[in-house]
């Protein structure tokens, strides 16, 4: 048994104590008793004293991809605080084996959720071929069924699913207990919502919201990128109070669907030409003591792609910057509309993908919701268990594996949403 005294405890829940509490529970384990109000007098040889700290729950990277086995690298998530992480993309034999060496001890890491591969009714984008699975629309509950079979957490559909295989795929998937996480293209906007889709990923949930000359006939024609760019390219001129916004929000709201906006993904492009974007100290390969850390591809990955951003910054024109900004702020002002109309708002990175880095990342993402308008509770809710556990059980009709995770401690939290919320370690 281990006892910490005297700090301050973050539950997740968006509450705050006000009185210093002890937490009592067994560190090997990873569950933690019931808090208990004040102070338990002097540190024991199995007590830790953090009186002045602050404690909060492990956090949960919303969006990961652990890849295969040469790209792995768990311990960096640990080193950051996050001690659950949900891979929304990867072949079984891959997550799976990540799952048995942590389990197993043989590497320290955070605990694992998969959906498996992302599925394509379409062909797949070459270059993510590699963790997608092709399926026949014809056979959606066969295939969500031998997902189900397979021990995964969840489904991820992918860009070519249509709306009609969507609301198919939702349907078993729930029956099976099972929430069901889309990457859109050709399910637009509020479509994935009346799907049953329980939450989307990054921001093309707002594609929707596309000015009459932008609409895309065949938006699953574009690969990822591509679709990126295209919303890059008409977001500037959005108005975020707008009466069709509002009708956005409300469609996802009433469906209880959540958004994980992955802000931390686009803050590359503005990150490039030399905004702030937050503390970019550990994932910007010219400043991170992590590169030599980080596996070879995926070090290699991560530099590249800061290079690629920057290069591309050195053609831009003045006027073109001042779009992007633009753009930016209506991605951030449109995060923080849905959270403040009643949206439930997910915290992931999509790391190791474009200049992100395992772990430190999501601690950028905190960051960025409360420039979005979270409030630092809500940014940190929106990374834990607590909110993972919540919003999952809607659509869980199994027992669940998803426990309590360990708590970390810090003086105040780790380098997290606000300047009065940082620096610290962890335990």
């Amino acid at each position: 048994m281990i006892a910490v005294v005297g700090g301050t405890l973050i539950d997740g829940t968006g509450r705050r104590q006000a009185e210093p509490v002890t937490v009592v529970g067994r560190r090997r384990q990873g569950g933690w008793g019931r808090a208990r109000r004040g102070d338990a007098g002097p540190a024991r040889r199995d007590g830790d004293r953090r009186a002045g700290q602050v404690l909060t729950p492990g956090l949960v990277d919303m969006h990961v991809h652990v890849y295969t086995p040469d790209k792995w690298h768990p311990e960096l998530f640990l080193a950051a605080g996050v001690t659950t992480v949900l891979d929304l993309g990867g072949q079984l034999h891959d997550v799976a084996a990540y799952r048995r060496v942590i389990e197993s001890g043989a590497r320290p890491g955070p605990r694992i959720l998969f959906t498996g591969p992302m599925l394509e009714e379409g062909d797949p984008y070459p270059g993510f071929a590699g963790f997608c699975r092709r399926f026949d629309a014809e056979r959606t509950e066969s295939e969500v069924d031998a997902l189900a079979d397979a021990g995964v957490d969840g489904i991820k559909l992918y860009v070519t699913v249509r709306p009609d295989t969507a609301r198919r795929a939702c349907a078993r998937a729930h029956a099976r207990g099972l929430p069901v996480f889309m990457h859109q293209h050709a399910t637009s906007g509020v479509e994935a919502a009346l799907a049953g889709v329980d939450s989307v990923e990054h921001v093309n949930v707002f594609g929707q919201l596309a000015p009459a000359g932008f609409h895309l006939a065949e938006p699953a024609k574009l690969n990822p990128f591509e679709y990126g760019g295209w919303l890059w390219r008409w977001l500037d001129a959005l108005d975020p109070r707008s009466d069709a916004v509002r009708r956005l929000y409300d469609g996802l709201i009433e469906a209880g669907t959540a958004l994980d906006p992955t802000l931390v993904l686009y803050a590359a492009r503005p990150g490039a030409i030399g905004d702030d974007v937050g503390d970019t100290s550990m994932d910007d390969p010219e400043r991170t003591r992590l590169l030599p850390r980080l596996p070879a591809p995926v070090a290699k990955e991560l530099v590249e792609r800061w290079a690629e951003r920057r290069r591309a910054a050195l053609g831009a024109s003045e006027r073109a910057k001042h779009r992007m900004r633009r753009a930016w702020d209506n991605i951030l002002s449109l995060v923080g509309g849905f959270q403040r109309a009643g949206g439930i708002v997910l915290a992931g990175t999509d790391c190791p993908n474009v200049a992100i880095v395992s772990g430190f990342s999501l601690h950028r993402e905190l960051e960025l919701l409360v420039r979005a308008g979270l409030s630092a509770m809500d940014a940190i809710a929106a990374a834990t268990a607590v909110r993972l556990n919540g919003w999952a059980s809607r659509t869980s009709s199994e027992p669940s594996r998803r426990a309590a995770p360990p708590i970390s401690s810090c003086s105040p939290p780790i380098r997290s949403p606000t300047s009065g919320i940082s620096g610290g370690s962890s335990v």
